[in-house]
């Protein structure tokens, strides 16, 4: 029987993984499935591969991805963006802060964590602005413990799916970017809708499968953010890719166009 012994790996971003070393018979067949693990992920939870990191490993990574965002020009154009309304008496006022499905910063694929680095990220500059003691929660069924150690580090709170949903109020930003369309059926659900959604162009939906159920969807969707102002997303890579920021005005207000 071979014994095992532990040996670290460095993978192609630089990366050390711990894996297991056998000797003597299966050397060979074990090495290939080491090797395998660190491109596809450390292990895998409901199907979904993961990496293996510490939570220094995860802040390191987060840290760069952050000072991506920020140093771009996307960053700046979104500070614009919020301060501007941030001023308007007219336009509504957020008293916190909901996130839905932002991903794993463990995922086994580099795009996903850059992401979910970056629009981690872009949550923290709209902290900033519109007031750093807005309380702010987040949810998504793919975080790992670790994941939500370093939310919570954050002074964010992290709850289970669907406990998010219930905190969405009228006088919620709701920051959810690629999600499901039953994610934002979901929101449309709660009264008149956020103060604030932050998420894929509502248009989108029309354009999907044509059954009756997409139709009562769309329309929804439609009625949500009918009394809002709807503003591009400024752009950085694919991040944000058709992404709107649907911001709610206050009954009969009206503002100039050169707040843009």
């Amino acid at each position: 029987m071979a014994t095992m012994k532990r040996k670290e790996v460095v993978d192609t971003e630089g990366w050390t993984h711990v894996v297991r070393k056998p000797r003597g018979a299966g050397y060979i067949k074990d090495k290939r499935v080491a090797r395998s693990a660190t491109h596809a992920g450390d292990f895998e939870l409901n199907g979904v591969p993961y990496l293996d990191r510490t939570p220094e490993n995860l802040h390191q990574e987060f840290c760069h991805w952050q000072k991506e965002w920020e140093e771009s020009s996307a960053c700046e154009k979104l500070q614009t963006i919020l301060l501007k309304r941030k001023r308007l008496s007219g336009m509504q006022r957020v008293n916190n802060i909901v996130v839905l499905g932002l991903g794993s910063l463990l995922s086994a694929r580099r795009d996903a964590r850059r992401s979910s680095g970056t629009q981690l990220a872009a949550v923290q500059t709209i902290l900033e602005i519109l007031g750093p003691e807005i309380p702010v929660v987040v949810q998504d069924p793919q975080y790992t413990e670790i994941d939500e150690t370093f939310l919570s580090k954050r002074g964010w709170r992290v709850v289970k799916d669907p406990q998010a949903f219930d905190l969405v109020c009228e006088s919620s930003l709701v920051f959810a970017v690629h999600c499901y369309k039953e994610v934002y059926k979901s929101i449309a659900n709660k009264n008149k809708g956020p103060a604030v959604l932050i998420g894929t162009k509502m248009d989108n939906f029309k354009r999907m499968e044509n059954s009756p159920d997409m139709t009562e969807t769309a329309l929804l969707l439609d009625e949500m953010v009918e009394e809002c102002e709807a503003i591009d997303f400024p752009q950085i890579r694919y991040d944000f890719s058709d992404t709107k920021i649907y911001w709610r005005k206050k009954l009969n207000f009206t503002y100039s166009d050169d707040i843009e």
